[in-house]
């Protein structure tokens, strides 16, 4: 038979029995959207990631100078390490395509001492616009103490407890932060049962704009972020680098400059997060599993229907192999049918989570290519062994 005969076959025979074709694509439908809907989560945040990382995409190469201080006799922690010296040094090389200074910051934000009635506490500083925070004795910061640079501080109780001071006498009394007076206000009551918390803890809450006023200290510059030219060696590069560094660096006598592939840790963590989102989308596809094992008795059960059928087409002429293609195109196309459509449906609901979670998922060649081979290759083992037995049906005893 020709092989449009035979597709044209198939999708007759898929016709005649539309309601138990639709139920056996049914579960591929959900298999595969469930798989595409993971798979296309994955590979968004994966892109969010990198892009929140380096500030570009994932293919470009790129490196980060630090300076070790090997002399520990010179405080260097108010003293910027690199300058323009050393960033316009390194745009001169030919390997690299662009130098930014990199600024320090307080990543888990900053801790300070405060000094009341000659008793220091350390705690962990929160900079507010305003707050509301419940139970609080005395009164919260507002707006008005923000936008008036006012020198007020809210202390939390946590830190004032090996002092034993009377919360009450202690409101209005002076808190004094780098030298400099502030009025205490309010007192944070420490909570009765501490509960698991992977935020930090306001200890001293302060006016934003009051910190910038009296506390904030300038960023001093502490590396430089480079990024190299397309298809640079990246061990050569960083060689060169670093050998332009600890000639012209203007720290270079008290330590050592050095070159790290920051790349290289994110392609790392890209990698996990592939790894990630396969592992979890072969749980998913376990519901395929469970659709093949409907497509192969799907197709069984039209062959023991049509076992009349067979045997004229035997008969007349047809042979083993174009029955057996018959029905393997029976459960190819209502796999890949379901396969297309779960593809749609699982872009569809990838699209509408990542509203809400703020990621761009958009379609690609990687998601599609995996919607129909799996679809092809489900198919195709579902209906291997009952397109067999078709195919090896006794002509003679089916027409008895």
């Amino acid at each position: 038979m020709k092989f449009k005969v035979l597709i044209l076959s198939a999708l007759r025979n898929l016709k005649r029995n539309k309601n138990r074709s639709f139920l056996t694509m049914l579960g591929i439908i959900i298999g595969i959207a469930s798989v595409i809907t993971i798979v296309a989560l994955g590979n968004a945040y994966k892109d969010k990631l990198i892009k929140d990382m380096t500030g570009e995409n994932s293919g470009e190469i790129k490196l980060q100078a630090n300076f070790a201080n090997k002399d520990m006799k010179i405080d260097m922690s108010n003293q910027a390490i690199f300058s323009n010296l050393e960033k316009k040094s390194i745009e001169k090389l030919d390997q690299v395509d662009k130098v930014e200074l990199a600024y320090g910051e307080d990543f888990f934000g900053s801790v300070t001492t405060v000094n009341i009635r000659d008793t220091d506490f350390q705690g962990f500083v929160e900079k507010v616009n305003s707050s509301s925070k419940p139970d609080i004795i005395g009164r919260d910061i507002t707006e008005s103490d923000n936008a008036n640079n006012r020198k007020v501080v809210v202390i939390s109780e946590r830190i004032l407890e090996a002092s034993k001071f009377d919360n009450n006498k202690i409101l209005g009394s002076l808190a004094t932060i780098n030298g400099i007076n502030f009025e205490i206000i309010g007192i944070i009551p420490k909570p009765i049962e501490e509960k698991v918390s992977f935020s930090l803890p306001s200890d001293i809450c302060i006016p934003e704009n009051t910190h910038k006023k009296y506390l904030a200290k300038e960023k001093m510059p502490v590396g430089l972020d480079i990024t190299l030219k397309k298809e640079m060696d990246v061990k050569e590069s960083i060689k060169a680098i670093e050998d332009k560094l600890n000639e012209v660096g203007s720290k270079r006598q008290y330590g050592k400059y050095s070159v790290v592939d920051s790349s290289g840790g994110i392609k790392m963590l890209g990698s996990i997060l592939n790894t990630l989102t396969l592992f979890i989308s072969a749980v998913a596809g376990i519901s395929l599993f469970i659709a093949g094992v409907g497509v192969m008795n799907m197709v069984y059960t039209s062959i023991s229907e049509r076992t009349l059928e067979i045997g004229i087409k035997r008969a007349i002429g047809a042979k083993k192999k174009d029955i057996r293609r018959e029905f393997l195109l029976e459960g190819i196309l209502i796999t890949l049918t379901g396969g297309l459509i779960g593809y749609i449906v699982g872009i569809i609901v990838a699209m509408i989570i990542s509203i809400f979670i703020k990621m761009k998922v958009s379609p690609d060649l990687f998601t599609a290519s995996i919607a129909i081979g799996l679809s092809v290759l489900i198919g195709l083992l579902s209906s291997i062994l009952p397109a067999k037995k078709a195919a090896n049906a006794n002509t003679i005893d089916i027409l008895k």
